[in-house]
């Protein structure tokens, strides 16, 4: 009994110190094998992968004070290595880079590959330059230089994922312009036209809604229970910024083509364009440190007054330039009878707004064709095509692309906005 007794003893002593003491500690993540097909994979610093790791047709970084507890072998692979590998490196049909903290216990095999090895890096095993195909007689060469090759300063890799990324994100956004222009081309030309009228008024507007969505969308997500509509006014805000920054982009294009080229571009062609040059004028900014992050705010708070005020296009600014200022309001008739007197009728007239000449033909609100039409004519305010009508229909229809609908179109714009039109000798 005695003897049970001490045995129990002992058994219990042994569990309290497994439970006190364990035998495996790991101070680092541990992860299992892992087999790489076509992607990017990172062993993060501090990390150990207890285990192969294989690399086909991907890219791998081993950061410093990571561990591979196993081989690693890459084919036709990409490998950043400043870490540690306990057993074999082989890369096949591939680029392995050995940084200056790397240590490979094991052999490096390197047929039909190319290592470059910092100095600092540290290779415990063999160096095998060609590799035996077994059961035959075969070896596969090598291409790897005879001497160490210091790895360059720039990665390719991510330079090449940059430059990616930009040239994604200008078609995208080209092609996002040109959409615009297809779609809503009249709402494109309020947007513009509203810059062009007042454009510290829309200055104004972008920073003062900026500044009420971010008190507004703080206010609406700390009640919880806001927090879908903080959501929704965030993405009203986000469409607004993008519209406003491709009508932007839109007129940029329509500068360029009359100043530069002295020309008058399709729309859906300026829109491209402008975007284009808009979006790279806008990346190479940023890369200016304050000053150009800055300036590139400024651009997209333009494009969301420009956007607000007018209600995405479907309202014009300044609100006084609308067809209601020229209409006049109903007149009535006041009666006073005085005693002895006949009534004595008075009438309330109001002044009819002040015609402008000299206001650009944009105001009329013509089609854009027939807009660009008469721009690359040489006629760009209401004066000039005034003048052009006094000399006759037939002056406006030499004009090339101008027919006789055309014409009756801008006639009838004319009369709308208040302006005498000339009638046809």
């Amino acid at each position: 009994m005695k003897k049970i007794n001490k045995c129990l003893m002992v058994l219990w002593a042994v569990v309290l110190i497994a439970l006190i003491f364990p035998f495996s500690v790991s101070a680092s993540p541990v992860e299992d094998d892992r087999t790489i097909f076509g992607e990017s994979y990172t062993l993060e610093s501090g990390n150990i992968l207890d285990g192969n790791l294989v690399v086909i047709g991907g890219v791998v970084d081993i950061e410093e004070g990571a561990t591979v507890d196993g081989n690693v072998i890459a084919i036709g692979s990409v490998v950043t290595i400043d870490g540690t590998v306990k057993y074999n490196l082989t890369a096949v049909g591939g680029t392995v880079s050995l940084l200056e903290n790397a240590v490979i216990e094991g052999d490096i095999i390197s047929p039909v590959s190319v290592v470059s090895r910092a100095e600092g890096a540290i290779l415990q095993g063999d160096y095998q330059q060609a590799w035996s195909i077994p059961w035959t007689n075969l070896n596969l060469p090598n291409v790897t230089p005879s001497r160490s090759v210091h790895r360059p300063m720039v990665n390719v890799i991510p330079v090449f994922t940059s430059l990616a990324r930009i040239a994604g994100m200008t078609l995208v956004m080209v092609a996002l312009g040109a959409l615009l222009l297809l779609v809503m081309p009249k709402a494109t030309e309020v947007m513009t036209g509203a810059l062009i009228a007042k454009p510290w008024h829309i200055l104004g507007y972008g920073a003062l809604t900026a500044l009420v969505m971010l008190v507004g969308g703080f206010l609406l997500v700390i009640t919880i229970c806001l927090i879908p509509v903080a959501v929704l006014a965030g993405l009203a805000f986000g469409l607004a910024v993008l519209a406003g920054w491709l009508a932007l982009g839109y007129e940029l294009g329509k500068r360029m083509a009359a100043s530069i080229f002295k020309t008058t571009w399709h729309p859906v062609l300026a829109a491209v364009l402008g975007n284009l040059v808009l979006y790279l004028l806008a990346k190479g900014l940023d890369m200016i440190p304050c000053l150009g992050g800055f300036l590139v705010f400024i651009a997209a708070l333009f494009g969301l007054g420009m956007a607000v005020v007018t209600l995405f296009g479907t309202n014009r600014y300044p609100r006084n330039g609308e067809d209601d200022s020229l209409k006049q309001e109903v007149l009535f008739d006041k009666a006073e009878s005085i005693e002895g007197e006949p009534p004595v009728i008075e009438t309330a007239t109001v002044e009819t707004p002040q015609l402008e000449p000299e206001k650009p033909i944009d105001a009329l609100e013509l089609d854009t064709r027939l807009t660009n039409v008469l721009n690359e004519a040489g006629i760009t305010t209401v004066e000039q095509l005034l003048t052009a009508l006094e000399a006759g229909d037939q002056r406006l229809l030499d004009i090339s692309g101008f027919g006789s609908k055309s014409l009756s179109d801008l006639k009838k714009a004319l009369r709308q906005k208040g302006y005498d039109v000339p009638k046809a000798e």
